[in-house]
């Protein structure tokens, strides 16, 4: 039986999710604002009635996707959603009619579940519209409550399951997160920093590098450490460091929460201190927004990292660095073979992936 998924990411990374969805064994489809959709073949019969050699649900491995901020079941597609306040009574009674039960015997064969679960709603829509996401909350929570019996919480931290809906245009969405609580709320970053990356995107940065176990990934300014972590998770033999001692505390404890090894260190990233051409691979969410500050002319620290970071990188080696002033990454030897805008925390930073070439030297 095929099972009709989607992943939601940000805004420009929708295409690096799908090639790690498709490595899952997913088919991709649609890709659409902040939207992979994809499907996966599976039986939803209870395991007791499966054939033996169907009884493994193949959608577990899925709840690892690191690019992906959350993994939802596709439950229904609806049309003629209107802007006008109209529409909650449409959607309450369409809401009584979704066809929730298979999605719900999925989660339950992923994690212990009630069969008349606690539940959250979270609803997102593009434009604008004559009422609120909680209005649209309330609607479908109404219409949900009075199908099943199931029971409505407005935190989606206690609720075991959470139904998404989206509403873009006229088209609306509507889904079941598949594991527990959002990809993106990874359970080792209890520590955080100014300015720390969200684990999609740093996992982002990896997939643009296609790091491979064993190599050396350096963080020059690695904040809370979540490029780190994703990294060493990966196999990477990492290594960062900040100006800040507080961000390597950070680093170190979320590190130790995760299970895995990292050297980091107090440094300048200006002045690292490494040999020249000792690291196979750079990953850097660099300091470029107004919650972490730069000591001096901003124009004149990226001029000295760049040339830091190109000295201690390998022949042959990637960077990948998310900055929003790419203008000012300048490299002597490292050519430019991709950047790509993104969306995150209301602004739109861009992803500069660089490659020193072979045999290249400073």
């Amino acid at each position: 039986m095929t099972i009709q998924v989607f992943a939601v990411t940000s805004r420009g990374l929708e295409n690096i999710c799908a090639r790690e969805m498709e490595r899952f064994g997913l088919t991709v489809g649609e890709i659409g604002y902040r939207r992979i959709h994809a499907q996966s073949q599976d039986d939803l019969r209870p395991l007791h009635l499966r054939p033996l050699h169907l009884r493994p649900l193949h959608l577990r491995p899925l709840l690892a996707l690191s690019t992906a901020d959350d993994l939802f079941l596709e439950v229904s597609r609806w049309s003629g959603i209107s802007h006008t306040r109209a529409a909650l009574d449409t959607l309450r009674e369409l809401a009584e009619q979704l066809p929730l039960r298979p999605a719900l015997a999925v989660c339950a064969q992923l994690r212990p579940i009630d069969r008349r679960p606690v539940f959250s709603v979270t609803a997102n829509f593009v434009g604008r519209r004559n009422y609120s996401s909680e209005e649209l909350k309330t609607a479908l929570a109404v219409g949900i409550e009075a199908s099943t019996g199931w029971v409505y919480t407005p935190d989606d931290g206690v609720a075991a399951l959470n139904v998404r809906l989206f509403i873009e245009h006229e088209n609306a969405l509507v889904g079941v997160r598949l594991g527990a609580t959002p990809l993106h709320r990874r359970s080792y970053k209890q520590e955080q920093r100014p300015g720390s990356l969200k684990p999609p995107v740093a996992a982002a940065l990896l997939e643009l590098l296609a790091l491979q176990p064993g190599e050396r990934l350096l963080d020059p300014c690695c904040g809370a450490g979540t490029i780190l972590v994703e990294a060493a998770r990966r196999g990477g033999l990492v290594q960062g460091g900040d100006i800040d001692t507080g961000a390597v505390a950070a680093t170190l404890a979320n590190a130790e929460n995760a299970g895995v090894a990292v050297s980091v260190e107090q440094w300048d990233a200006r002045s690292l201190p490494l040999a020249d051409g000792s690291v196979d691979c750079i990953a850097c969410n660099l300091p470029w927004d107004r919650q972490v500050a730069i000591d001096g002319d901003e124009a004149e620290f990226y001029t000295q990292l760049c040339a830091e970071m190109e000295r201690v990188l390998a022949s042959g080696g990637r960077v990948a660095l998310l900055t929003n002033r790419p203008d000012l990454l300048h490299f002597g030897r490292l050519a430019c073979r991709d950047q790509m805008e993104i969306s995150l925390f209301g602004q739109k930073p861009v992803i500069s992936v660089y490659e020193k070439s072979e045999g290249s030297s400073l």
